[in-house]
């Protein structure tokens, strides 16, 4: 009886899920993001890709409670909270512009100028630019259409974040705190198309726990990595991210 219990649980699909899991927990845990960047092709290669991006988004609701309760209290609001307006009032424009403008093509453009201002930021440049409530709007609101008309808005948005003048663990805590609200939005869009599998919600159960411990992990290992090394980490991750889009 026990054999076969371990047998049904200890699959070779389920052990492939438990990697995946384990992979994209603690890139979240470390980085605040980019777990998709790790789970959704991956889960792609068993599933469908809604269900693939419904799973992923619903353990990343698990990591967002998870983390809140360390995130909120340090995340720079000032620069944080007009970003979330942005989010809020200008994601359905880009929406509506779908209808209108190639997704595909915004895509890989907005990639191109990720990636290039990304390399220019591994070479040391940083900006230096204005900060506040205006210039982060600005900078949510890019993100926020770019979201809503090609769903690659999220990049964008850590790009502006990582290159304010804050402490590491600053930096994490607000590309945390938007990564989870647009995470937020992606559920609630993707959980209502009504084209989810029937078996997505039994597998974020099964997983939720598995990647919360893994997503602690991540958190463990910022704690002891030095903060220098965030930042490099979180660009690189903006390279693969921009890559695999203009490859895809």
């Amino acid at each position: 009886m026990l054999q076969e219990f371990i047998d049904l649980i200890f699959t070779q699909e389920n052990l492939f899920i438990l990697a995946i899991v384990f992979a994209g927990g603690v890139v979240r845990g470390y980085t605040g993001f980019g777990s998709g960047l790790i789970m959704v092709p991956l889960f792609s290669l068993l599933w469908s890709p809604v269900d693939a991006v419904a799973t992923t988004v619903g353990l990343g609701l698990f990591a967002g409670v998870q983390m809140a309760f360390v995130n909120l209290k340090i995340t720079n609001w000032r620069e944080v909270a007009p970003m979330i307006a942005a989010l809020i009032f200008i994601t359905p424009l880009g929406t509506m512009l779908l209808v209108s403008l190639d997704a595909d093509i915004v895509k890989k453009i907005t990639a191109a100028v990720i990636l290039f201002v990304t390399a220019i930021s591994l070479r040391g440049w940083q900006y230096r630019g204005p900060r506040g409530h205006g210039p982060s709007f600005v900078a949510g609101a890019i993100g926020a259409f770019i979201n809503g008309l090609a769903a690659v808005g999220g990049p964008a948005v850590v790009l502006y974040l990582i290159t304010m003048p804050d402490s590491a663990k600053v930096q994490r805590a607000n590309i945390a705190t938007i990564a989870s609200l647009m995470g937020v939005a992606v559920c609630i869009s993707t959980f209502s198309s009504g084209h989810v599998g029937s078996g997505v919600l039994l597998n974020i159960l099964i997983f939720a726990i598995p990647y919360m411990i893994f997503v602690w992990m991540g958190i463990w290992l910022f704690a002891i990595l030095p903060g220098t090394a965030f930042r490099l980490i979180v660009l690189w991750i903006l390279v693969c991210i921009s890559i695999a889009i203009l490859l895809a």
